[in-house]
């Protein structure tokens, strides 16, 4: 099918007979922070027009997905869809990117460089920018300096943007100006003055029963499970319920309330009437990327907005909070001449039920007669103990007993794999002593040989026939044989050197595990660094029981398919 180039209106069609690539193609689109809301021409619904009518008019780009950034800068790539078209690409669902500028792939420079230099080109991904006329496909060197020095100008046009945007932040900070995405928990922004907050009356009461429930002493796993149970919105749930859609909270009703939330909001000065805004930073033109920052460092203003909780309440809290947090460093103080022992497994150990990474807790015993006290370890899922049953059903296992388990488990693994080794390289043994005896030692030369002079002599046939030197009937004939006979002695080659093959397979698979067993085998503790080098994932089941995931496992397999196959040639 025949193309018309939006240039010079000139049909571009491909050789008859020949088929084009075809493209699998996403279309990515992005949004600032600043430019959100802004009905212009970068605007994500013009983008995507502009990107969907660039591939209308081109077949052999088969749009798969649209990946859409709304709301997020270009000064990095800290983006949740840019991050999901990526893992896409990695997974070999996507040939072919294409952007409306290269602005939208980002205005850092070093790293959007990086991303068009290198990461594309080694994925093997075509990358389109239709303002910019850039394909990578064809671009020579000349717009490839283009493209480079016009992500420079980006850059340098992204941190003047950073420097004038920080500065007014902080002028709005300073003068008591609200500046969040959203509303804390319990207020609004006001209809009239959206940089002013004022009282949610349908949310203040829960969080003054809150206060009044720290006040009286109750713990935040308690008071987590009487707000669940009363079915009180948590934060994150309220936001959805009401249509503020953000990446922590596309789970809605799955949300519970839990300690973190709580402890944040019992310790929020907004529900005293101040503001304490700052408390996170990331300047582009300072060269600071996202962190949190010293309360020493926050911009707090006092009297900005009405308050939900009286000062007596919030002093009471306070004083509580501050007691249970001096008793519990007292009580852990007893043990400091402890030595803490160190998780081998970190994200390895999680939940088999919610996928959580199972929390390391340490507990100790009573002192005994003579004072002396121990310490013990076990390992629990982080979801029961925030939420409850009912949440994630409760698990948990001493920390000495998984280690004896994974210890005893690596080990039946090492020597379910050296057995694996010895039957697989006594049966390579025994077919190559079979081979002797039915093959001539030089056969495989003889062979290549053979197949060496008859491929250059069907090299010859064509030109014999075209110099006249064959007829067009003795051509076909001798085309025929030569053919067969070239086929006979591949054949042939292939079979003898499948011994070689089947060697190679085994050095290559066993060459990990051998590394592996030299250095763990006789391994009396687990540790991080054995870990690291053997298991891919633990999981815990409710009933106790592990289901263990190790690596390396494709060269383990390769060893079984290699037994079976030789079993059967040489039975």
């Amino acid at each position: 099918m025949a193309r018309v180039s939006r240039k010079n209106g000139v049909s571009e069609s491909l050789p008859k007979g020949q088929r084009q690539t075809v493209f699998r193609t996403a279309l990515y689109v992005r949004l600032s922070v600043e430019d959100n809301g802004k009905a212009d021409a970068d605007s994500i619904e013009n983008q995507e027009l502009l990107l969907r009518n660039y591939l209308a008019e081109r077949p052999y780009l088969e749009l798969k997905e649209i990946y859409a950034d709304n709301g997020y800068t270009g000064t990095d790539f800290e983006r949740p869809a840019f991050h999901r078209m990526i893992g896409d690409v990695r997974k070999g669902q996507i040939d072919c990117i294409v952007v409306k500028d290269f602005s939208r792939l980002g205005r850092n420079y070093v790293e959007t460089g990086e991303y068009l230099e290198r990461i594309f080109p080694f994925l093997g991904i075509r990358f389109i920018s239709v303002s910019d006329d850039y394909d990578s496909s064809s671009a020579n060197a000349g717009e490839k300096l283009a493209a480079t020095l016009k992500n420079l100008i980006n850059d340098m046009y992204a941190k003047d943007i950073s420097k004038k945007i920080c500065l007014t932040m902080k002028n709005k900070r300073l003068r008591g100006d609200y500046i969040g995405n959203y509303a804390p928990y319990g207020y609004l922004k006001d209809e009239n003055n959206r940089s002013r907050l004022v009282i949610d009356h349908e949310i203040a009461p829960i969080v003054v029963e809150i206060f009044e429930l720290r006040a009286k002493g109750t713990g935040f796993d308690t008071i987590c499970r009487i707000l669940n149970e009363k079915g009180y919105p948590s934060p994150g749930r309220l936001r959805y319920e009401r249509g503020i859609i953000t990446n922590n909270n596309k789970k809605g009703s799955e949300l519970p309330w839990n300690r973190h939330v709580l402890k944040d909001l019992l310790v929020n000065v907004v529900y005293i009437g101040n503001l304490a805004q700052g408390r996170s930073s990331q300047c582009l033109y300072k060269g600071e990327k996202y962190h949190w920052t010293k309360e020493a460092d926050w911009d707090v203003v006092e009297g900005t907005h009405e308050p939900i909780i009286s000062m007596e309440l919030w002093n009471k809290v306070q004083e509580i909070n501050t007691k249970v947090s001096s008793d519990v460093k007292k009580s852990f103080g007893r043990y400091a001449h402890l030595p803490k022992r160190p998780n081998p497994y970190g994200s390895v150990l999680r939940c088999a039920d919610c996928g959580r990474v199972m929390k390391y807790v340490r507990s100790y015993t009573r002192p005994r007669k003579d004072g002396v006290v121990t310490d013990y370890y076990n390992y629990k899922c982080p979801t029961n103990i925030e939420l409850g049953n009912t949440a994630c059903a409760k698990k948990s296992i001493c920390a000495d007993a998984l280690d004896k388990i994974v210890l005893s488990v690596i080990r039946k693994q090492m020597d379910l794999f050296l057995d694996t080794q010895k039957t697989l390289l006594g049966l390579i043994a025994l077919e190559k002593e079979k081979a002797k005896h039915s093959v001539p030692a030089n056969r495989v030369k003889e062979l290549q040989d053979k197949l060496d002079q008859k491929k250059k002599l069907f090299s010859r046939l064509y030109i014999d026939f075209k110099d006249g030197i064959l007829t067009e009937r003795e051509y076909l004939l001798a085309r025929d044989v030569y053919q067969k006979e070239i086929a006979a002695y591949e054949s042939e080659l292939q079979e003898l050197q499948a011994i070689k093959t089947k060697t190679k397979v085994t050095e290559t698979g066993a060459r990990k595990w051998n590394r592996l067993i030299s250095r763990y085998y006789k391994a009396e503790t687990v540790s991080e660094e054995m870990v690291e080098a053997m298991v891919d994932e633990i999981r815990v089941n409710t009933d106790g029981s592990l289901d263990i995931r190790f690596k390396y496992m494709p060269e383990f397999e390769e060893m079984f398919k290699a037994c079976e196959q030789i079993r059967k040639e040489v039975a």
